[in-house]
């Protein structure tokens, strides 16, 4: 790693001198794509305090708000997307978070502290975390009797519909849809959700919500993967004619090509009643 960073360094070093290349929020995007979280930011930075388009400078400080973020730096993220929206309130990615910043403080709040510019006040505070070790940063949250599986899908929803057809939105079928087919609590008698509390109760939203994410994601690499838990699902029930269903739909999609998909399904299909 050292050595991909030196050469990192050297290259930019080069680039930059000869003035091919300056600072630019592509060359932070794809150092960050790349796991270069540390060398995104400083390219970022750069951007922000060169000549560059306000434009630029205003993605730069969105994607250093959206690192801090993956990076659990909360009360960082929050004051970059606050600079964002208070230096470029009229860019795309000020209106992005403007209406959402408050709702994330609230939120991730309970966890993190705001950061504090007077060194003074911030000194009174850390005299009283002194003396208050034991306190909870963290709010615990008493879910019982609240339906697990109806409110994570809201949350899932959202995104679906406020990001249609984006990453977020892939994601967040995938995540939809396992939550669908269920967990089991830990111990004797933990609870059941999803399609393992009652099938038929959440089938029909299972075959619905992969059916809208095929339709909204139709080249996502999980789906494969998706329609063979499917089958699997019915499987359990002892349909054997939806399980069959589900099998040979996955095997016509592979087309004539060997995948892991159409094998695991052939194979199944030698023997599905049972």
């Amino acid at each position: 790693m050292k050595i991909i960073r030196l050469a990192i360094s050297i290259a930019t070093i080069f680039i930059t001198v000869s003035g091919v290349l300056a600072a630019s929020v592509e060359k932070a995007g794809m150092f960050n794509q790349h796991g270069l979280r540390q060398e995104a930011k400083s390219e970022l930075i750069n951007v922000i305090f060169s000549k560059s388009e306000n434009s630029a400078k205003a993605k730069s400080y969105y994607l250093l708000g959206s690192i801090a973020f993956e990076e659990n730096k909360i009360s960082v993220a929050l004051d970059s997307w606050r600079t964002l929206i208070k230096t470029y309130p009229g860019s795309d990615e000020a209106k992005l978070v403007t209406h959402r910043i408050d709702e994330l403080a609230e939120i991730v709040g309970d966890s993190t502290k705001e950061s504090v510019e007077n060194a003074i006040a911030l000194s009174y505070l850390r005299h009283g975390d002194f003396w208050s070790k034991g306190k909870s940063n963290i709010f615990t949250i008493d879910s019982s009797w609240i339906p697990n599986v109806e409110t994570a899908i809201k949350w899932y929803d959202k995104v679906i519909s406020e990001y249609p057809k984006t990453a977020a939105s892939r994601v967040a079928y995938q995540d939809k849809l396992r939550t669908i087919f269920g967990w089991e609590g830990r111990g004797k008698y933990g609870s059941k959700y999803g399609l393992k509390e009652s099938f038929w109760k959440y089938q029909p939203l299972l075959v619905e919500t992969f059916a809208s994410f095929e339709k909204d994601h139709p080249t996502a690499s999980s789906l494969q993967g998706f329609r063979y838990q499917i089958a699997q699902a019915y499987w359990r029930q002892k349909d054997w004619e939806k399980t069959r269903e589900w099998l040979n739909l996955i095997i016509e999609i592979s087309g004539e090509g060997d995948s892991f998909y159409r094998d695991l399904s052939e194979r199944r299909l030698q023997k599905v009643e049972h």
